[in-house]
C-alpha cells in the first residue's frame, strides 16, 4: 500500500477509534453512578434507620429486662429474643424469652410462676420437729472395750511340746486343739497300772469266793485289803488316763490366739503357758466416772455410747459399779452391758470410745435441735415450717441436753423446725422437706435425746 493510502485509511479510522473510547468510559462510569444514586437514596437511608432500631431495640431490651418490664417485639418483624446475644447465654434475650413463654417470668419480680410472689421456686429444706418428751442432761466420759473372757492356756501334765497346731491371730473354737505334749511314758504307766487292776480284781474274785462257801480259810483282813487293792488300782489307771488326756491341750472358749508361750521340742511342766487367747466377741464398756457422777448410773441404768471412729450411737445398760475408788483421779469404774446386735465389723479390745452419762435424773421438757437456731443480733429466730412456707418466731431457750435445747417460749410441741438451709431463708420464702412420718422418721441419728435413742443394730 502506498503512502498516500495509508494517509487516507487511517484519516476515516481515528473517528471510529475516539467513539468507541467514549462507549468504555460511559460503560465503566455507569455502576459507579448508580452505586453513588443507591447510596444517597430513600432505600440506602431506610435500612441505615432500620438497624438503628434494631441496636436501640437490643440494648433497651436488655435494660427493660434487668428492671422487670416487658420489651414485646423487635422492630422490623424480629422475633422476641433475637438479637446479637443468640448463643443461648444466662441472661440473654433468646433464654429469657423461653423462660418467658414458659410461664416464669424473666427475672425478679416475675409473677404467674410456681413458688408464690417474686417467682422464687420452693427451697428444699431439713426439717426436725419440736418434741415433749423426758430429757437427761450428760457428760461425755472416755471409756474403753473390755473383754470378758481373756487369758493364758496352761499345760494341765508335764511333757514336751510335740506339736503346736495354731499360730498367732488363728480365730479358734471351743474345744479346737491347740498343743500337743509327748505321752509315751504315760502310755507305758498306764499298761503297768490296768495289770496290776487285773491282778488286784482276781485276787478279789478268789475271795469272794471263798466268802459266800463258807470256807474256813476265808480271813476277814485279807478280804478287806483286797477290797482296798482293787479301789486303788482303778484310781491309778483313771489318773493315767486323765495324763494322757491332758497331754492334749485344747480351747476353752472360743477365741483368738494373741500369744505363744512355748516353743516345738520345750518341756512344760503342769500350769505352764502355752497360749494366750482372747474372746473378742463377749465384750462390755469399761468407763472411770468421776465419784460425783454416779448417782445416775444405777444398776439398769440405759446410758447411749458412740465409738470415737466415727460410728453410729449404741445403748448399753449398767451391770455393776466397782466398790473401789482410784486415790489420785478419784474415779470409779463402772461396767456397762451393750444392747443390740454387735456391729458389722468386730470391736478391738481397749478400743476408745465415749460414754454419755448422766449428770442428774431425767425431766420431761420441750425442745428443739440446736441446729434449728438462727442468731439475728440479740434474737434468736427459728423457722417453722406453715403452710409450705418458712415463718421466723422468736424463741426463749434454756439449757442445752445433748443435741437439743429446752424451749421456755416460742415453739409447741409438734412445730416443725427448718434444721438444713436456714441460715439462707427468707421470712414466707416457699420450702419443701421430705414427707414427715412421725418423731423416729425424720430425726437422724445422732439428734435424739438419750431417752429417745433405739438400741443400734
Amino acid at each position: 500500500m502506498s503512502s498516500a493510502s495509508r494517509t487516507r485509511w487511517s484519516g476515516a479510522a481515528r473517528p471510529l477509534l475516539a467513539g468507541a473510547a467514549a462507549l468504555l468510559c460511559l460503560a465503566a462510569a455507569a455502576p459507579e453512578a448508580g452505586a453513588a444514586e443507591a447510596s444517597t437514596g430513600p432505600q440506602a437511608q431506610k435500612q441505615a434507620q432500620k438497624q438503628s432500631q434494631k441496636q436501640d431495640w437490643q440494648r433497651n431490651g436488655k435494660r427493660d429486662w434487668q428492671k422487670g418490664r416487658p420489651r414485646g417485639d423487635a422492630p422490623g418483624g424480629t422475633k422476641p429474643g433475637w438479637g446479637a446475644n443468640r448463643g443461648g447465654k444466662p441472661g440473654s434475650p433468646d433464654r429469657q424469652d423461653k423462660r418467658r413463654r414458659a410461664g416464669g417470668g424473666s427475672g425478679p419480680g416475675r409473677q404467674g410462676r410456681p413458688g408464690g410472689a417474686g417467682g422464687r421456686p420452693p427451697m428444699f429444706v431439713g426439717v426436725d420437729r419440736v418434741l415433749k418428751g423426758p430429757l437427761t442432761q450428760t457428760e461425755p466420759v472416755i471409756g474403753r472395750i473390755v473383754a470378758t473372757r481373756k487369758g493364758v492356756v496352761a499345760a494341765r501334765v508335764s511333757g514336751s511340746v510335740v506339736a503346736i497346731d495354731v499360730a498367732i491371730g488363728d480365730r479358734v473354737k471351743r474345744g479346737q486343739v491347740l498343743a500337743r505334749q509327748d505321752t509315751s511314758s504315760t502310755e507305758a504307766r498306764l499298761a503297768y497300772e490296768s495289770a496290776e487292776l487285773k491282778l488286784a480284781e482276781q485276787e478279789l474274785k478268789r475271795f469272794e469266793a471263798l466268802r459266800t462257801n463258807r470256807s474256813a480259810a476265808f480271813a476277814r483282813s485279807r478280804y478287806d485289803t483286797a477290797v482296798h487293792r482293787v479301789a486303788r488300782a482303778r484310781a491309778n489307771v483313771r489318773l493315767v488316763r486323765l495324763a494322757i488326756e491332758g497331754a492334749i491341750v485344747t480351747a476353752p472358749y472360743d477365741g483368738v490366739v494373741v500369744r505363744k508361750a512355748t516353743e516345738l521340742g520345750a518341756y512344760l511342766k503342769d500350769g505352764a503357758a502355752v497360749v494366750e487367747l482372747l474372746n473378742d466377741t463377749e465384750v462390755e464398756v469399761e468407763a472411770d466416772v468421776p465419784a460425783d457422777r454416779l448417782r445416775g448410773l444405777r444398776p439398769g441404768t440405759i446410758v447411749t455410747f458412740r465409738l470415737r471412729d466415727g460410728g453410729v450411737p449404741r445403748q448399753a445398760r449398767v451391770r455393776t459399779v466397782l466398790p473401789m475408788q482410784n486415790a489420785l483421779t478419784r474415779t470409779q469404774a463402772v461396767r456397762f452391758l451393750p444392747l443390740g446386735a454387735a456391729p458389722q465389723g468386730r470391736l478391738s479390745i481397749n478400743q476408745s470410745l465415749t460414754v454419755d452419762v448422766p449428770v442428774g435424773a431425767a425431766r420431761v421438757a420441750v425442745s428443739v435441735h440446736k441446729d434449728a437456731i438462727v442468731n439475728r443480733g440479740d434474737r434468736r429466730l427459728v423457722f417453722v415450717v406453715k403452710g409450705g412456707r418458712a415463718v421466723p418466731r422468736t424463741v426463749e431457750l434454756g439449757a442445752a441436753i445433748g443435741t437439743r435445747f429446752v424451749v421456755l417460749a416460742g415453739l409447741a410441741p409438734g412445730d416443725v423446725t427448718v434444721v438444713r438451709g436456714n441460715e439462707r431463708l427468707r421470712p414466707g420464702q416457699p420450702v419443701r422437706h421430705r414427707p414427715l412420718m412421725g418423731t423416729a422418721a425424720n430425726t437422724r441419728p445422732g439428734n435424739r435425746s438419750p431417752a429417745e435413742r433405739p438400741p443400734a443394730n
